[in-house]
């Protein structure tokens, strides 16, 4: 687990992967969602009155995945590795989002 004296770059560079799906995707908030989940890692401790903010910004990327992710299902069936991509990523944000919701109790 990294600790939260390490930069979101430098955490970011442990998670080689992370890079290769910034390259593959090509889409800026996918990029700023892999961001976002890195500094969580790094600074799980979120204000409660940024937490609020954050509830939006998550559920507004899911919902922009799940557009994308039904738009490679149905209309460009070209790139089903980006399909599932969006998925996931739909699935990941919906579950920051809860977890965000659970710790403003």
């Amino acid at each position: 687990m990294a600790g939260s004296w390490q930069t979101t770059a430098e955490n970011l560079n442990n998670v080689g992967e992370f890079i290769e799906l910034v390259d593959y995707m090509q889409d800026e908030d996918f990029t700023r969602a892999l961001e976002m989940i890195v500094k969580m890692i790094s600074q799980p401790d979120v204000p409660p009155a940024k937490a609020a903010s954050l509830i939006v910004w998550c559920e507004a990327t899911a919902a922009k995945f799940a557009m994308l992710a039904s738009y490679h299902a149905h209309i460009d069936k070209s790139d089903r590795a980006k399909k599932n991509m969006y998925f996931t990523a739909r699935d990941s944000m919906q579950r920051l989002t809860d977890a965000l919701k659970y710790a403003l109790r």
